[in-house]
């Protein structure tokens, strides 16, 4: 191993810092368009994965914009006063909770205690299915989390008494709950129930049954993608914490984070990126798995020092869906490639 820790300390505040910027005026959002109860059911989702998954469930039946611009981390995203105002031209705000909008925290807070419609799928996902932030370091075991619960008014947002207790010692509980299908499919449901009362129509729960069954074959699918990974090699080394639902499902160990925390506005120190370097080394690691934001560049600066040219920074898809074309634009598409990208660096 080389010299440098300082330096790639260093590094870690530049090129998260530089992330910090947030971006974007508006949502994707057509203010020409007249938005009444009466006329149109309009849902504005937070991020582009929520908006993929109200889609999916609203169908012809809605229109669902999305607040953040694409390529903006929903950690450190703050919005405009335009922003601001559009969450109150609409009939359902879809955030995902669990201090996944950290950014947004005090503004959402403010809209709900105005009247704002408010459904926080993350937190109704993971209180239907049964796992916390906690949770998902200790126990890998596969079947053990396969939560089946009633889909009623009980997902809203302060049904989950358990989050208090499941503090993650760096970031909170863990709000990545996209990352498994299995997860989706209950918030899907969850969501399902909560626009059914808008009109009163069935249609509402069909679509969000027939999106949590795609949801559960892409798990099967997953599954069968993650094979070829013998159990001694399911070890995962990511860039932030946000893999831990993920790892759960599937039988994997998160070993470490470049960033220890399941929010991506924390800093590395010196101390944990000379512990990351070892550990790579200790453990034989074949790759650090980054997600599409800053941190790939430290990724590269620690693989650079641990001086193995079998270290590979592998490029995964999390806080936002990828660009068109990318075969990762949609949820889906996008957790199929994280499975083959993780299959194809670690079997």
């Amino acid at each position: 191993m080389r010299g440098g820790l300082r330096g790639l300390a260093l590094l870690a505040a530049v090129v998260l810092g530089a992330a910090a910027c947030g971006g974007g005026d508006g949502p994707v959002y057509d203010e020409n368009v007249p938005v009444t109860a009466e006329s149109e059911t309009v849902i504005l989702a937070t991020t582009s994965i929520l908006g993929d998954i109200v889609r999916n469930v609203a169908g012809e039946r809605a229109r669902v914009d999305v607040l953040m611009p694409a390529g903006i981390d929903p950690h450190e995203f703050e919005p405009s006063i335009e922003q601001v105002n559009s969450l109150y031209k609409v009939n359902l705000v879809v955030a995902n909770g669990m201090r996944l909008e950290e950014g947004m925290t005090e503004v959402l807070d403010i809209a709900v205690s105005e009247g704002v419609n408010l459904f926080e799928l993350g937190t109704a996902a993971v209180g239907a299915g049964g796992l916390a932030g906690e949770d998902h370091e200790e126990d890998h075991d596969e079947g053990e989390h396969e939560g089946e619960a009633d889909h009623d008014e009980g997902h809203d947002e302060g049904e989950h008494e358990g989050e208090a207790d499941h503090e993650h010692e760096h970031g909170g509980v863990d709000p990545h709950f996209w990352l498994d299908p299995i997860l989706v499919a209950e918030g899907a449901l969850a969501l399902g129930e909560r626009l059914t009362p808008f009109d009163g129509s069935e249609e509402w729960r069909a679509q969000a049954q027939a999106y949590a069954d795609q949801m559960t074959a892409l798990d099967a699918e997953i599954r069968e993608i993650l094979a070829v990974v013998p159990p001694s090699q399911r070890k995962l080394i990511t860039n932030h914490d946000a893999f831990g639902y993920f790892a759960q499902r599937y039988g994997f160990e998160v070993l470490a984070t470049v960033i220890p925390s399941t929010s991506s506005l924390a800093e590395p120190s010196s101390a944990h990126l000379a512990e990351l370097v070892e550990l790579i080394v200790e453990q034989g690691v074949p790759a650090i798995f980054v997600e599409n934001d800053a941190a790939e560049g430290v990724a590269e600066a620690v693989a650079a020092e641990v001086g193995a040219e079998e270290v590979l920074v592998v490029e995964l898809y999390a806080p936002w869906l990828g660009e068109p074309g990318s075969g990762a634009d949609t949820l889906a598409g996008m957790l199929r490639v994280n499975a083959q990208r993780i299959a194809e660096a670690l079997a």
